[in-house]
């Protein structure tokens, strides 16, 4: 796949954080403040957007407002990597105001996860731009985690110098909790994904990769706070969209917090059978319980970059750096 990476990070760096969906709420407080000394303690300056300390509504302002943020960000020579404070509900909203092409010209790491997935796709889409599927500085670097959460100091810190400041493979990186053979294989190819549903809405719109970006890749997902019947549905739309028919592997993250449905009278399958019944027929291996999604220690997922990995084994090998030298 054809992707353009940004250069890596240097200790003394400066980086940007933006509050590209949900604001720094008075309850995100404590915990963005200790994302913010995680990066400052790794040997990181920090400049905050204009977006940190407003409010409207759900966002920061207005969806053109917010991508003014971001748009000067990436402008800044002096930013080497931009943070999202946390996700949220509104990031779909910012894409039609940003500056592909002035950001294209500026390629650095975009870091973030949840609705962040909007963002990632649209640059990889417009751009073809490396994302950096990652702890947020809020409910990642600053939030203790409900799995794998022993693993969040040292570990943190040494995955996050890997993949954003060495240009070589990041190479294996093994599960930190259970991870799970659900269809036996091997592959490897270029990730793409992030979370489910806010994958699946982009289907149709300019963010969206085409089939031609699909073809070989490992698609990895992860979901939160949905009903299996809704998970059901946007991987019926991933299958309708063509998706399914190109990818080479599929990553399944944590799946979190899942609804039961409104109707007391519903049987609800097992999540594994379910997902499987619908993946029927095609033959791609897959992986599940992966240590990637909400309220987990995130391994880095960037969006266009080569892996491969065994079901037998739980691990991730990373075949290529996320980052360029220079």
């Amino acid at each position: 796949m054809n992707i353009r990476k940004p250069a890596k990070l240097n200790i003394g760096d400066t980086i940007g954080i933006v509050a590209s969906s949900l604001p720094v709420l008075p309850s995100f407080k404590e915990s963005y403040e200790k994302g913010k000394k995680v990066i400052q303690d790794l040997g990181f300056k920090i400049k905050e957007g204009n977006t940190i300390g407003k409010t409207r509504w759900w966002m920061t302002g207005t969806p053109k407002e917010v991508a003014e943020d971001i748009n000067s960000m990436f402008a800044d020579k002096n930013i080497k990597a931009i943070f999202a404070q946390t996700g949220g509900y509104s990031a779909s909203s910012v894409l039609e105001y940003l500056d592909y092409e002035m950001i294209g010209e500026n390629i650095k790491p975009y870091i973030g996860m949840s609705d962040v997935t909007n963002f990632h796709m649209a640059f990889l889409t417009k751009c073809k731009m490396v994302g950096f599927h990652m702890d947020d500085v809020t409910f990642g670097l600053g939030h203790p985690s409900a799995e794998g959460e022993e693993y969040l100091g040292q570990f943190q810190k040494e995955i996050f110098m890997k993949f954003l400041t060495r240009a070589d493979p990041p190479g294996i990186v093994d599960a930190l909790t259970e991870w799970e053979e659900w269809k036996k294989g091997k592959t490897e190819g270029h990730l793409i994904g992030g979370n489910l549903h806010l994958l699946t809405n982009l289907i149709g719109t300019p963010y969206f990769p085409s089939l031609k970006y699909w073809k070989g890749a490992i698609l990895f997902w992860e979901e939160v706070g949905e009903p299996l019947y809704n998970i059901a549905r946007f991987l019926t739309h991933l299958k309708y969209a063509g998706v399914l028919d190109k990818i080479a592997g599929m990553l399944i993250g944590k799946i979190t917090y899942i609804k039961p449905p409104r109707e007391k009278e519903v049987v609800v399958p097992d999540i594994k059978e379910m997902i499987l019944e619908i993946l029927n027929g095609y033959r791609f291996p897959i992986m599940s319980n992966l240590d990637f999604g909400h309220f987990t220690v995130n391994i880095p997922m960037p969006l266009g970059i080569k892996v491969s990995f065994d079901t037998s084994k739980s691990q991730l090998n990373f075949l290529e750096s996320a980052v360029r030298t220079s």
